[in-house]
């Protein structure tokens, strides 16, 4: 029997997402994709595109001020959500949050020109 013992590290509890669009890379030991970031928060973010890196793989993800080691959490057709291996220092979250704002608009308003 082995005295070494299976240690989970803790989780960091989910922050508020705040919805973005800017282009990302996200780089695995196979393979580099360059999806689209479409949200993100200090303990994770989503992704969009055509190629993501499979459930469970370990990667990095760089985005605008953002470098950053992660996980990928869960994989659904062009969607991944990752979850990031150290929450992202407010200063840094702030300057993607702010390079890839986008203005979410309510369906029921009609578009300003």
């Amino acid at each position: 029997m082995s005295s070494f013992t299976n240690r989970a590290r803790p989780r960091l509890p989910r922050g508020q997402r705040t919805a973005v669009s800017m282009p990302a890379s996200i780089t695995t030991m196979s393979a580099y994709q360059f999806p689209e970031l479409i949200d993100i928060s200090k303990t994770g973010a989503k992704l969009k595109g055509l190629r993501l890196p499979p459930k469970g793989a370990t990667a990095l993800l760089k985005t605008g001020p953002l470098e950053v080691l992660c996980k990928v959490m869960w994989v659904e057709g062009e969607l991944c959500g990752i979850r990031f291996d150290e929450a992202v220092s407010p200063v840094i979250l702030g300057r993607v949050e702010r390079q890839g704002a986008v203005e979410l608009q309510s369906p029921y308003e009609p578009a300003t020109v």
